[in-house]
């Protein structure tokens, strides 16, 4: 028996090993490369059939994605983001201060919308008034894609990393405001961006003029206002359910008792249950010849169906490391590490974190030691984990920032950079992205030390 296991846990390494290499060095589509990857897992017995589909991928995160994708989609398609850029024009007149303020948008809008979105709304505006203004865009686009590859770890909802501290470790959606009495990752990162952003404005020289910028340049689309009113009132109210969960759940438990399956009410069930009532109100009104708007179809042809099963793969591979104890086997490797005084682990996982993610799929890799730390607190080893989980999330999600392989959204910038034939060399490239990893991740750290790291 010891031998058998033994032998799948050498193939279940390996092939976790070969699958992210293959995500890392673009040998196939991200996608792709991780579906081969937790098929071989199921098809050789390492991940049984049932426990893959049923347990391993994490549906409540799948829900969380798919609803909010819904909604904003109802928000973008009523041209909500070119509202707020148009509000942008007119109050500012120079490019550099234009930038600056994009980028500052592009990270607000990414705590709720999934980063490679806003980037592909907000690139191509930064790349037509640059050229109205004979400019380089290169430094505006990637300054804006890595505000909104920045953000995404602020609140609950942007990207996969906070979403997973909610699902593996139970962090709720007010916990990023305030944690255990402390500041936490929504001031902390937001502080941080300021900052970040005050220090990059050098990266844009004065103009000679005032006036280089106008409102016209920015050719906003017309607004679908009665769409807009509506989505938007289905996401405040979203946020505001979301944010109130645990009270939800014990209304339930107190006053539904026959309802024992609903006790622990699921973001997941709150995300995609408004984005369906949101749907079904377009529809009824779309019927009625009340609003105009996208149908709830051409609404699900903007969700990254891709991504889904790009995540659902992920949960797939990192929990067959589970299942077959290499995580208990890594955190037993880590254990004298990670359960060393708190200013001494948080500060190596930090600062190791936020290399590796530069070459390592951040997603795979904070899924990964998560669950090691999990392992690790129920095992009683570690017996006051946060300042190692915010550690983890921080540093995996601003050290993605140094390369197109740790950030999705740097690749989709110079993608859309170079079809509009700008050719950017590695030089150019670094010379913004570097910089800009390495002070946000000096400022958090900074930030963070004597709330959480010390």
């Amino acid at each position: 028996m010891e031998a058998m296991l033994a032998i799948d846990q050498t193939l279940t390494l390996i092939i976790f090993v070969i699958t992210i290499a293959l995500i890392v060095f673009r040998v196939l589509p991200e996608t792709l490369a991780s579906l081969i990857g937790a098929s071989l897992m199921i098809f050789l017995g390492l991940a049984p059939f049932n426990k893959a589909l049923g347990e391993f991928i994490d549906w409540n995160i799948i829900a969380i994605l798919l609803g909010m994708w819904i909604i904003t989609s109802y928000m973008v398609e009523a041209g909500i983001p070119h509202v707020l850029i148009s509000n942008i024009g007119k109050r500012t007149r120079t490019y550099r201060a234009f930038i600056i303020l994009l980028s500052f948008l592009a990270g607000f809008i990414s705590m709720f919308v999934d980063n490679v979105l806003v980037v592909l709304l907000f690139a191509p505006i930064v790349i037509e008034v640059s050229k109205k203004l004979k400019k380089s865009p290169v430094n505006g686009v990637l300054l804006v894609s890595l505000s909104a590859n920045f953000m995404g770890t602020a609140l609950l909802l942007g990207d996969l990393p906070p979403q997973m501290l909610h699902s593996i470790v139970g962090f709720e959606f007010v916990d990023f405001l305030i944690y255990e009495g402390k500041p936490s990752s929504f001031p902390i990162l937001v502080l941080s961006f300021i900052l970040t952003l005050l220090i990059f404005y050098k990266f844009f020289p004065r103009e000679k003029s005032a006036n280089t910028i106008s409102y016209n340049m920015l050719q906003i689309k017309d607004v679908n206002y009665r769409l807009a009113k509506i989505s938007s009132c289905f996401f405040m109210l979203t946020i505001v359910l979301m944010s109130l969960r645990r009270e939800l759940s014990y209304v339930l438990k107190t006053y539904l008792q026959q309802l024992t399956d609903f006790y622990d009410l699921k973001l997941g069930l709150i995300t995609l249950s408004m984005a369906v009532l949101l749907g079904l109100t377009v529809e009824l009104l779309r019927y009625k010849r009340k609003v105009k708007g996208p149908s709830f179809e051409e609404i699900l042809k903007n969700i990254q169906w891709d991504a889904v099963l790009f995540y659902s793969s992920l949960f797939i591979l990192a929990k067959t490391l589970e299942y077959k104890g290499l995580l208990r086997l890594l955190a037993s490797f880590l254990e004298e590490f990670l359960t060393s005084q708190t200013i001494v682990a948080t500060t190596l996982l930090y600062w190791i974190t936020a290399p590796l993610v530069a070459f390592i799929e951040h997603d795979a890799y904070i899924l990964t030691l998560l669950l090691t730390l999990k392992e690790l607190v129920q095992k009683g080893m570690l017996a006051h984990p946060s300042p190692l989980y915010w550690a983890l999330v921080w540093a995996g999600t601003l050290g993605s920032n140094y390369t197109v392989v740790g950030a999705p959204a740097l690749y989709v910038a110079l993608t859309i950079l170079r079809s509009k034939g700008y050719k950017i060399s590695l030089r150019k490239f670094y010379s913004v992205t570097i910089p800009y990893a390495t002070v946000s991740l000096m400022l958090t750290y900074i930030i963070a030390l004597p709330l959480w790291f010390m």
